[in-house]
């Protein structure tokens, strides 16, 4: 069970840079609504869901454990007065044979005086981390769906858990949609996930944390668990109304997944250990095509707002520190090279660079 909801966190957090989201072909759908279901009385049992028995898709190259992958993560180094922070992308999964990093990136380590990731609690707690995310779990109250859904919508998710996803709709009315659609998008994310064997357990943000402990680093987060879970899994309501729309027919979802060309976490992580970006790049850039509200909300919130908030955190961190400090801050790697993506995407090294700082790339 604790192996499980460690996979269940670990998923959460890579799932939103997988992609698996587009709308445009779900919204085309909406108009011939399913027969409404009758509303049922608010369920007490835990949500649960029935796994997707899909074939894993092949790899289109070989994986080589042996290899020395000398992980960079597109180190950066960014210093004022006489205080210097070290930006690095990290995958939050990860594989047993990535460690060590790459010369430079274990060099910043032996030289921080602090850890700095995104949030505190997943170096320090993953019973923290799963607090908050239950959080969100449940409509407040005992709502049920009937109770906050238009009609179209409510349709539409009763017409999946019932007809596609082979759930009992009583067993999930009190769920918050929108965490039950990442529910649901994670068993997708899953079944791309076996080949490479993503190891959600050896992460890199965990190597991390360990190197800390030894050292006895303080650990500090850029934002709350409370307030990442909020913004990823707990939209605004018009927002999650998108994102219901959005939920199809699982394989319609994993071709139109295919045929969009965005990378898988198998994909990803290969190229993460190769520190080959321009495949990365590419995926992120083909969402910004995408008039979908809950991909703009995904872009301009999830991602371009919370790398602007973490590069405010970090000229704090460094404008304010009184005695010469150094950091080491462990952020996903999108939020380090996203702005060469695509003009309409930013990160962290951008937003340093507009406040007048000079990250320094050190790969």
């Amino acid at each position: 069970m604790q192996k499980n909801r460690r996979l269940t966190l670990g998923l959460l957090l890579v799932l939103i840079t997988l992609g698996l989201a587009a709308c445009g072909r779900a919204t085309e759908n909406a108009d011939t609504p399913y027969a409404p279901t009758p509303t049922y009385a608010p369920s007490t049992a835990t949500p649960t869901t029935t796994p997707l028995e899909i074939s894993p898709i092949p790899l289109p190259y070989p994986v080589d454990p042996a290899q020395d992958n000398r992980i960079h993560g597109a180190l950066h180094r960014v210093e004022y007065g006489g205080n210097v922070a070290y930006i690095f992308g990290t995958l939050h999964g990860g594989r047993p044979y990535w460690f060590p990093l790459a010369d430079a990136v274990e060099e910043a380590l032996a030289r921080a005086d602090v850890i700095a990731v995104e949030i505190a609690e997943v170096g320090e707690s993953a019973a923290a981390m799963e607090a908050a995310v239950m959080a969100v779990t449940f409509l407040p109250d005992g709502a049920t769906w009937r109770d906050i859904l238009p009609d179209e919508h409510y349709d539409h998710m009763v017409e999946m858990m019932t007809m596609h996803w082979g759930i009992n709709y009583a067993n999930v009315n009190t769920m918050n949609p929108s965490m039950l659609v990442t529910q649901l998008m994670m068993q997708i994310a899953l079944m791309f996930a076996d080949n490479f064997d993503v190891d959600f357990y050896a992460t890199v943000d965990s190597y991390i944390a360990q190197i800390a402990a030894q050292r006895g680093l303080p650990i500090i987060g850029l934002e709350s668990a409370q307030q990442q879970v909020e913004i990823m899994f707990n939209p605004p309501h018009e927002v999650m109304l998108a994102q219901i729309m959005q939920l199809q027919d699982p394989m319609d979802m994993i071709n139109e997944f295919i045929d969009s060309g965005e990378l898988t976490l198998d994909q990803i992580a290969h190229y993460y250990q190769q520190n080959d970006f321009t495949p990365i790049l590419r995926s992120l850039a083909l969402s910004v095509y995408d008039d979908c509200l809950y991909i703009f909300y995904t872009n301009a919130i999830v991602h371009n707002w919370r790398s602007t908030y973490y590069a405010n955190e970090i000229k704090r961190l460094l404008r304010e520190t009184e005695e010469p400090t150094t950091f080491f801050v462990a952020v996903g790697l999108s939020h380090v090279i996203r702005s060469q993506a695509h003009h309409s995407l930013t990160d962290i090294i951008q937003q340093l660079q507009l406040a007048g700082l000079n990250p320094v790339p050190l790969y």
